[in-house]
């Protein structure tokens, strides 16, 4: 009650203080209010009548108008008329279309007896010739169109023989053991009927071959083809025509080629020489002899690969001498020589007569046959990788040595020592080696390599070489998984609610999936805290609300004892988990006795009346400034009205 009367005093002592200041006539001043009143109309109204008017009229009127119709002119016009036009004139389609045909001389194909580089002729027999090409090459729609042209004083027929072949596979075979192959080739095969009289002596058949390249592009190609015919008439007994009279080209064959030696190794020199004869009945021009190796391990010596002669006389005979050198790390096998021979007659007509011949390389080949390992490990886990070595090749090896040269950090080779040294190794002979590893704790999880290199030198020649292995092992992380240890109150006092945390980190390398704590303390009721999944080298903290209640046995109150369980499951998904034991004491809530009721109601008694005070006193203040107001508002009535 004494609150109250105070607050009243308080609020009549402010609402009448400008009461009677404004009877004792303590007016404002009117010119204070008539500066504000000025300045807002002049200086204010400035600044907004000359910026924003000037920034939108001069930058968008000049911007807008100069870059939007330059850059549309200029190069969206110029793009569109130099690519497109210089496009078709790249040089792809014109290489693709000028490639032209090859005669395969290096297989022998069903019909044949011997390949082109083996000196394949066409086969005389039952009064008629049999003629056999084969062509490589690709067209549009693998079809070409073939016209033979025979010589007019010939001892052919008359015909006029065309016909189109088309690109097949054709099983072929090779050398004297007869090395079988599959090819596609335009196989062209013809019969041209002899005449019933006609002169022995050596011919040349023209074949005309028209296709379309595959850019669509026609193209044309002649083929030469001689052919030895006999069982006829001599020159000299018929009176003239046919025979070689009739030839009226000169013809280069090769009538050998010596290779010595035939078999080499690493750092050997080879000999290789070719024997031509002109054959036919005029005279070579501007021959050129020229050699190609169809791999490095085969160079010449010399700076030129071709040798020139200006002319072969009819029946000459001329040898072409090359010196080549074999690498001294070639491997071992055949490699092909490919020979080209171009010449001319007196009228320009140009000619080639093309072979291939093979060199046979011998030496040790020390190769790493097998590997023997865990293909599965586990990260931090050791190993062994057994290998075995063997000499392959047609010769002994020494100073052989393997080494364990993988990049993969996630393997490593224990100890100092990344090398095993065998030494000698006979032809034919195997041996094995073994490395110790160890897949690091850290690694990854996924497909690892290992890589290994043999090296050896030849105890003939001075060639070094080597052999490299590749090999793939899967390394998986085991999962590993660490927790805060939990902790109850010593004591809890039934009816309360209190927050545990939970905080779980990954201490693997491999993910954590469905990671979930239950606790089971009797006494305690709270729902289990699903964490979810867990990345290698996270954590993640869960709180779990608890509410205390009774024991379930006949004591309400007292000791209670349960456990917390950490569930989850690894990457194949085997569910694992994490047992603590747990202990605490539950307490009975204390009772309330009547002095503290008593003590308690008072404390809210004053509590409301000191609300009650607050409260009147902002009335108080309210009403003040209402009567300020209307007293504000009577004076500047009056004001107006005495002006």
């Amino acid at each position: 009650m004494k609150h109250r009367v105070f607050a009243w005093i308080l609020v009549l002592i402010l609402a009448l203080t400008p009461v009677l200041a404004i009877a004792e006539g303590d007016e404002p001043e009117p010119t204070a209010s008539t500066e504000p009143s000025s300045s807002p109309s002049t200086e204010p109204s400035a600044p907004p009548s000359e910026e924003p008017t000037a920034s939108p009229t001069a930058e968008p009127t000049s911007s807008p108008t100069a870059e939007p119709t330059a850059s549309p002119t200029t190069a969206p016009t110029a793009s569109p008329t130099t690519q497109p036009t210089a496009a078709p004139s790249t040089p792809e389609p014109t290489e693709e279309s000028s490639d032209p045909l090859k005669i395969d001389t290096y297989w022998k194909y069903p019909g044949m007896d011997k390949s082109y580089a083996g000196g394949y002729m066409p086969v005389q027999a039952n009064g008629s010739v049999q003629f056999i090409m084969p062509l490589l090459g690709k067209t549009q729609g693998n079809t070409i169109r073939v016209v033979p042209e025979f010589p007019s004083d010939g001892p052919f027929a008359p015909s006029n023989l065309q016909f189109d072949v088309y690109e097949k596979t054709y099983d072929v075979t090779q050398g004297k053991d007869d090395k079988t192959g599959k090819m596609d080739a335009y196989l062209i095969q013809f019969n041209a009927p002899l005449k019933s009289t006609y002169y022995n002596g050596t011919y040349t058949v023209t074949l005309h071959v028209t296709y379309k390249t595959p850019a669509g592009e026609p193209a044309e190609q002649t083929f030469n083809m001689q052919v030895q015919v006999t069982g006829g008439k001599t020159p000299s007994s018929g009176g003239g025509g046919g025979g070689q009279a009739a030839i009226k080209k000169p013809i280069i064959l090769i009538d050998a080629c010596t290779i010595s030696p035939t078999v080499v190794s690493g750092g050997d020199t080879v000999s290789f020489q070719l024997s031509l004869k002109n054959v036919g009945n005029r005279e070579a021009k501007n021959i050129r002899i020229s050699i190609a190796p169809e791999s490095d391990a085969l160079t010449l010596k010399s700076d030129l690969n071709a040798q020139f002669l200006d002319k072969l006389l009819v029946n000459a005979t001329f040898d072409a001498d090359f010196v080549l050198s074999v690498a001294p790390g070639a491997q071992e096998g055949d490699i092909v020589v490919q020979t080209i021979i171009t010449y001319e007659d007196a009228y320009g007509g140009a000619y080639t007569e093309e072979g291939k011949y093979r060199i046979r390389i011998t030496q040790p080949k020390v190769e790493i046959v097998s590997c023997v390992y865990n293909e599965v490990v586990s990260g931090g886990d050791d190993f062994t990788a057994t290998l075995t070595i063997q000499n392959t090749g047609t010769r002994d090896a020494k100073n052989v040595v393997v080494r364990y040269t993988s990049e993969d950090e996630a393997i490593r080779k224990k100890g100092i020592q990344d090398s095993v040294t065998i030494g000698e190794l006979r032809k034919g002979e195997s041996t094995t080696v073994t490395f110790d590893l160890h897949a690091l704790p850290s690694a990854s999880e996924g497909r690892h390599a290992m890589d290994f290199l043999c090296t050896y030198a030849d105890t003939v020649s001075t060639g070094t070489y080597s052999d490299s292995t590749h090999y793939e092992l899967t390394i998986y992380q085991k999962a590993s998984i660490g927790y805060d240890e939990i902790k109850l109150p010593e004591s809890i006092t039934s009816g309360e609610t209190f927050v545990l945390p939970i905080c779980v980190f990954n201490t693997g390398f491999s993910p954590l999936y469905n990671v979930r704590g239950v606790l089971s303390v009797d006494g305690l009721i709270c729902s289990s805290a699903y964490l979810g999944n867990i990345k290698p080298q996270d954590s993640v903290v869960k709180d779990l609300s608890i509410f205390v209640t009774t024991l379930s046995g006949g004591s309400k109150y007292g000791d209670t004892w349960g456990s917390f369980q950490l569930y989850y499951e690894d990457e194949n998904g085997e569910q694992q988990s994490i047992y603590q034991e747990l202990k605490c004491s539950i307490l009975e809530p204390q009772k309330q006795t009547d002095e503290e009721k008593l003590k308690q109601e008072q404390e809210q008694k004053e509590q409301q009346t000191l609300s009650q005070w607050w409260i009147s006193l902002l009335v108080a203040i309210a009403v003040i400034i209402i009567l300020i107001a209307v007293i504000l508002i009577a004076r500047f009535a009056r004001m107006m009205r005495m002006k």
